[in-house]
């Protein structure tokens, strides 16, 4: 397995049947890419957007796993699941690799990544996103819930303090 730095996907059409027919024979899913569609207008970029979503479902492929596929545009600024940016500049810097010959030790970290890779490519992402979703929102109220809690200890301990014991006992 090589190295996963971006690649840069190149699109002829962006119809449906086009999409459906492209996605499979392209690397997205595969490794770190993205899309520059800076030329679309905004109507045809919502369609493009609705055509990408529906051919990465039908595929079986999320947006975010294993590998992000973004969408660079300066029209939107959030899409349903499909991450937007502005320029390839703001693209995570982390995929941004020189490409050198991995020795020993990389390459048998590579295949570990590259099975990992594929047993996320054989999960329900939809479902483990949506309880990944639901489970930060438990919590992020149970923390705001233990803030305020700590919060009103701290005030207890400040008007009512605890009471030290005066008393010595003397042997």
């Amino acid at each position: 397995m090589k190295i996963p730095v971006y690649e840069e996907i190149i699109l002829q059409g962006n119809g449906k049947e086009y999409l459906a027919d492209f996605i499979p024979l392209s690397r997205i899913g595969r490794v770190p890419s993205y899309i520059n569609a800076q030329k679309l207008s905004k109507i045809e970029l919502i369609n493009f957007l609705d055509n990408l979503e529906d051919a990465l479902r039908d595929n079986k492929l999320n947006p975010l796993f294993p590998y992000p596929l973004y969408v660079i545009t300066e029209e939107l600024n959030d899409y349903n699941s499909i991450p937007l940016l502005k320029t390839v500049k703001e693209l995570p810097e982390h995929f941004y690799k020189k490409v050198k010959r991995p020795n020993n030790k990389e390459m048998q970290l590579l295949n570990k990544l590259y099975l990992r890779v594929e047993k996320v490519g054989n999960l329900d992402m939809l479902k483990l996103v949506e309880n990944l979703k639901d489970s930060s929102l438990k919590q992020k109220d149970l923390y705001t819930k233990t803030k305020e809690l700590y919060f009103l200890e701290k005030l207890h301990d400040f008007y009512f303090p605890p009471q030290k014991d005066t008393k010595k006992t003397k042997r």
